[in-house]
Formats: structure tokens, sequence, C-alpha cells
């Protein structure tokens, strides 16, 4: 399985995620939480309004979002 699902809220993840998640040894679970570390990362620094994380810090959201342009409402 390619997938992580990422969720504050146990209940939000199928049984079978779970399942598998417990079926893998504590290095492949720490890998998989590294791999969702790094790609947080990556996707914090492609904002270039975001401040550097130089320190190692982690990243709990960006500081400064990027304006995406609002599409037009459609009336039923």
């Amino acid at each position: 399985m390619s997938t992580i699902h990422k969720s504050q809220n146990f209940n939000d993840i199928p049984a079978y995620d779970k399942e598998y998640w417990w079926s893998k040894t504590p290095q492949e679970r720490l890998a998989a939480a590294l791999k969702l570390i790094r790609r947080a990362k990556a996707i914090y620094y492609a904002n270039p309004a975001n401040a550097s994380l130089g320190n190692g810090g982690q990243v709990l959201k960006s500081n400064r979002p990027i304006k995406h342009r609002k599409l037009p409402m459609l009336e039923p």
C-alpha cells in the first residue's frame, strides 16, 4: 500500500488501514512518519512567503497561505 492516511481523529481511519499500520514493524512506521514530515516540509518550502525552518522546526501550517482566485458561485 503506497497511500498514507493521516488524521487527528483515530476513528476517521478505516479499520483495514489501522490493521495495515499496526502490522508494520516500528522501523517501518518511523520510516513512514519521516516520509510524511519530508513531504510536509517540501510543501512548506514551495511557498516563498513562508519563513525558513533552518532550526529543524516542525511544520504546523503555512505562515502565509498562497492566495487562490475565487471561482464564481453557480446558482442552481
